[in-house]
């Protein structure tokens, strides 16, 4: 993970890149601290890395802490090293990493899950910390990935479930959803002072909404059940790829890694998405609410069949009223766009 060169961590890339370190290290690198940031802030971001089998431990504490701001971009990618760098191998050459054993610990897994509960509670008003959400939603699925007990399972299926309906309320707030009549949600195409910001911040709580979807492949029936997932990662996708910007390279990096992951998430879940529409109407499978919730003139007939050899593209007639007519639609499902038979979407 390569954290911003100009930003105010740029002096402690040695932390985010290794775990050999000590305390007495980040101490001895006081003098490197820049005035944007305090001495607390530095100790503490050098703190998280230093020895692979207190990582885990050490993001506990900082959660409950509070001292860094975890929304920060460069915070972010900290606990995302720490989270999926794989580390030295255990004693007996178990699967689980010495850097990973916490995760297995009952105790430690309900502790940090609380602690999880507990940030989201003074965050989920305030969406400027969506990365620290991205921070929750991470630790929460490498934790179901690491333990097999299933008080733990579950309390880490509770969270990702609970920070998706945060960051779907957010992404209401940001692209104006019920507030507008237009028959289509597309904040790229907005101007205006801070467009470009705005733009970013709803590409960044979709692909976190699609990220809670993001475990294992068998826990994916865990996070993925309901019509209202399938509404929301509908949605979502659409949102995705109708903020992504034509040159990806203009994204910071933290976001591009997301989006990266995002783009492989697609596909997994394309099976299971399609295995769903296919058994039960529009109504029932959820993509019907996901299409309203983005295409507010949308009258759907609840009938949905396979476009072509290919899982991606579903089609459905939307219903005939007095003065329109209706009109053929076909959906890509790793949501690239609609196309009508009059014209694309």
């Amino acid at each position: 993970m390569k954290i911003d060169p100009s930003g105010p961590y740029c002096s402690l890339q040695p932390a985010v890149s290794s775990t050999t370190y000590t305390s007495n290290d980040v101490v001895a690198s006081q003098s490197s601290c820049p005035e944007s940031i305090t001495l607390h802030d530095h100790e503490a971001f050098g703190h998280i890395r230093a020895g692979h089998k207190l990582q885990w431990r050490s993001m506990l504490r900082e959660l409950r802490r509070g001292i860094l701001n975890i929304s920060h971009k460069d915070v972010y990618l900290l606990f995302l090293q720490s989270m999926w760098q794989a580390g030295p191998k255990s004693e007996g050459n178990e699967w689980r990493r010495e850097s990973h054993l916490d995760g297995d610990e009952v105790v430690f897994g309900l502790e940090a899950v609380q602690e999880m509960e507990a940030v989201l509670d003074g965050i989920q008003d305030n969406r400027t910390w969506a990365y620290g959400c991205g921070v929750l939603i991470a630790m929460a699925a490498r934790i179901l990935s690491l333990t097999d007990k299933p008080k733990v399972r579950d309390t880490a299926t509770g969270l990702l479930k609970r920070v998706r309906h945060v960051i779907h309320k957010w992404l209401k707030e940001v692209t104006g959803v019920g507030e507008r009549a237009d028959t289509e949600v597309n904040v790229a195409d907005e101007a205006g002072d801070g467009a470009v910001e705005r733009t970013e911040q709803t590409l960044l709580l979709a692909i976190l909404g699609c990220s809670t979807f993001d475990v294992d492949d068998e826990h994916i029936d865990r996070v993925f059940q309901s019509a209202q997932d399938v509404s929301l990662l509908v949605e979502c996708r659409y949102t995705i790829c109708m903020t992504t910007p034509p040159v990806l390279g203009t994204l910071p990096f933290s976001l591009r890694i997301l989006y990266h992951r995002d783009q492989i998430l697609a596909i997994r879940l394309l099976p299971r998405l399609s295995a769903r529409i296919r058994a039960l109407p529009g109504g029932e499978s959820g993509i019907d609410e996901g299409i309203k919730s983005i295409w507010h003139g949308y009258k759907p007939t609840g009938r949905w069949d396979k476009y072509g050899q290919h899982n991606r593209w579903y089609s459905t007639r939307t219903a005939a009223g007095q003065g329109f007519k209706s009109l053929e639609v076909h959906f890509n499902h790793l949501g690239t766009h609609f196309v009508f038979t009059c014209g694309q979407m």
